[in-house]
């Protein structure tokens, strides 16, 4: 088990990383403000990114920088609305945002905007959402960017033909209920969950080529994945799946 101190960039309070499970890039490994490796990473790029060098969030006072994030957990939009102009939008609730669609209010507004494990979940065809991250953003804005991929040939999508669906809980096992673009429907079973069963529902699993491929098509330029470990801050890699993505949408 790796025992390393660290400084949390979230909170700005010092730490030890001591993942208790493998799963070193979701559980939380800041004792202070309970961050997790993919939530320092996301820090990280985007400070870089908008400042040309990496800083911890406490000693940020930026309001005339502004940005979005899509579902990000609460303790660290908390920390970003207090260094930014910031909003955490939902697809559910107010302020709503639908990636795949963004209404008029949204559109090239940002300075920057962070997706952090979403687009996995997004129905298809998920180059909708790629196209509405770029939309949204002023031109020179940043994307900051998290889902699961490896270098797999090509992005794995589970249920390919499925535009609109529905998970059912039948006697303990969930389903997905899904409707294809010709008004079909299809059922489905052995989910992948994030956050435990009835959460979220995995959708794809993207391959590196195809992302890359995604953020072009949309416009997005500059595109640099982030697989560097990062050990002041607490940010290192058991595996590379799902480190972040930064791109830029040109001036």
């Amino acid at each position: 088990m790796l025992n390393a101190e660290f400084t949390c960039n979230i909170c700005e309070q010092n730490s030890v990383f001591t993942p208790d499970d493998n799963n070193w890039r979701e559980v939380p490994t800041c004792v202070t403000c309970g961050s997790s490796v993919r939530m320092r990473q996301v820090v990280h790029c985007l400070t870089e990114g908008i400042f040309g060098s990496s800083k911890m969030l406490p000693s940020v006072d930026a309001k005339y920088i502004r940005g979005i994030g899509l579902s990000d957990s609460i303790s660290l939009a908390n920390r970003l609305s207090q260094s930014f102009d910031y909003t955490n939008t939902f697809y559910h609730t107010d302020p709503m945002l639908d990636i795949c669609n963004p209404s008029d209010s949204w559109i090239n507004q940002h300075d920057f905007l962070i997706s952090s494990d979403v687009f996995e979940h997004v129905p298809s065809p998920v180059q909708r959402a790629f196209d509405g991250a770029f939309s949204v953003l002023r031109p020179g804005g940043l994307f900051v960017l998290t889902v699961p991929f490896d270098d797999r040939q090509n992005t794995t999508e589970h249920f390919p033909n499925v535009r609109d669906f529905k998970l059912i809980d039948f006697d303990g096992e969930w389903l997905l209920a899904g409707r294809t673009a010709e008004g079909d429907y299809e059922l489905h079973n052995d989910l992948i969950f994030h956050g435990g069963p009835g959460t979220t529902v995995e959708l794809r699993f993207f391959s590196r080529d195809d992302l890359i491929g995604h953020l072009e098509a949309a416009g997005f330029t500059a595109i640099e994945v982030h697989d560097c470990e990062i050990h002041e801050y607490g940010i290192f890699h058991p595996h590379y799946q799902g480190v972040p993505i930064t791109a830029w949408k040109p001036q």
